[in-house]
C-alpha cells in the first residue's frame, strides 16, 4: 500500500477500529484495564487507542476511564519496577528486549534524579527502561509510585480532553 493511498489507509484504520469496538463493546472497562496493564509492561501495545474509543464510546464515563486506565497503567509499570527489584540485567534484556546500553544508561539518570524521573514513565520505549532502571536502583516504592500516577494520570486526562473536545467540536 501506498502511503499517500489515503483510502486504503482509512480503511485500514477503519478495520482496526472496528475490530477494538467489538473487543470493547463486549469487555468494556475490564478490557480497557487488561489493556493499559499490558501496555505499562513490555507487551508493546498501544493503550492510547484503546482509552481513545473507551472515552469516545457512550455507554463508558470518561472519568471512570481515566481512574481505569490510570490503575492498570501504574499496576503495569509496577511490575516492571518489581522486575527491575530483581536485579537481573541480562533477563530483563533478553525477556524484555532491552538493550542493556539504554538500561545502565537511565540507572545513572535514575541516580541522579531519582523517583520524580517517574513522572516521564508515560513516553513510549523509554518509560519503561525508567520504571526498571528505578527499580534496579531501588528507589524509594511510595514516592515513584506517586511520581507514576501522577503522569500516566496526567497524561491519560490531557488525552480524554482532547478526544472529548474534537468529538464535540466534530459534532
Amino acid at each position: 500500500m501506498d502511503l499517500l493511498d489515503f483510502p486504503a489507509l482509512i480503511a485500514n484504520v477503519n478495520a482496526i477500529y472496528e475490530q477494538i469496538s467489538v473487543v470493547l463493546e463486549s469487555w468494556g472497562y475490564i478490557g480497557l484495564f487488561l489493556a493499559t496493564f499490558l501496555a505499562a509492561t513490555i507487551v508493546p501495545f498501544p493503550s492510547e487507542l484503546v482509552f481513545i474509543f473507551c472515552v469516545s464510546t457512550d455507554g463508558l464515563n470518561p472519568l471512570l476511564c481515566i481512574i481505569i486506565a490510570t490503575i492498570g497503567n501504574t499496576l503495569g509499570a509496577l511490575t516492571l519496577y518489581w522486575m527491575g527489584t530483581l536485579g537481573k540485567l541480562r533477563w530483563l534484556c533478553t525477556y524484555g528486549r532491552i538493550p542493556p546500553h539504554k538500561v545502565k544508561r537511565f540507572c545513572n539518570k535514575a541516580q541522579k534524579w531519582g523517583p520524580p524521573l517517574a513522572l516521564i514513565s508515560f513516553l513510549p520505549a523509554i518509560g519503561q527502561v525508567i520504571v526498571i532502571s528505578l527499580g534496579l536502583l531501588h528507589c524509594d516504592l511510595k514516592k515513584t509510585t506517586m511520581f507514576i500516577i501522577l503522569g500516566k494520570g496526567t497524561r491519560y486526562v490531557i488525552t480524554a480532553l482532547i478526544t472529548l473536545g474534537v468529538i464535540s467540536w466534530w459534532s
